[in-house]
């Protein structure tokens, strides 16, 4: 799935940036690694710390404070102030519990992850827990992030 979606991306020439947090990197890592990166990636910024969010991209301390740093709405915002820093066709915002330590919940247990994709004034929104060592989650997000990539890019193509 990795390999077709960033075939794509490159066939369609659309370029992508990642704005990430419980992922440390790791998609645009995965990212750089494809032959197609120097076509298609633009780069990451990751706000692992709370700081990074606050004062590099600008969330508000309130909207962190009232649903979490690790929540769709802060994810969302990511991108919203984000795209102001890095210029892309296609964005990727991440935010989650890769392990304890965060804001977990019954209802929002480690391995909650949140993800959304930007792409021609639409956002996408994923929520998906993940289950295993930190490692395997990480590859089941990689996952399904180019997956979502893909079937939206194909699905605006169809339009």
């Amino acid at each position: 799935m990795f390999n077709k979606c960033c075939e794509l991306l490159a066939k369609e020439k659309i370029k992508i940036a990642f704005f990430e947090s419980a992922s440390a990197g790791y998609l645009a890592y995965r990212f750089s690694l494809s032959p197609y990166s120097g076509d298609i990636l633009i780069g990451s910024l990751v706000s692992y710390d709370l700081r990074v969010k606050e004062n590099t991209l600008h969330i508000s301390e309130e909207l962190i404070e009232k649903y979490t740093a690790e929540s769709m709405q802060v994810t969302v915002e990511m991108i919203n102030k984000g795209k102001e820093l890095l210029h892309a066709d296609l964005y990727v915002a991440c935010t989650g519990l890769l392990k304890k330590g965060g804001s977990e919940t019954p209802e929002k247990p480690v391995g909650t992850f949140f993800y959304s994709i930007y792409y021609k004034n639409n956002f996408y929104n994923f929520r998906r827990v993940l289950r295993g060592p930190a490692f395997l989650k990480l590859r089941k997000l990689i996952y399904y992030v180019t997956q979502d990539i893909k079937l939206i890019i194909l699905e605006d193509k169809r339009r």
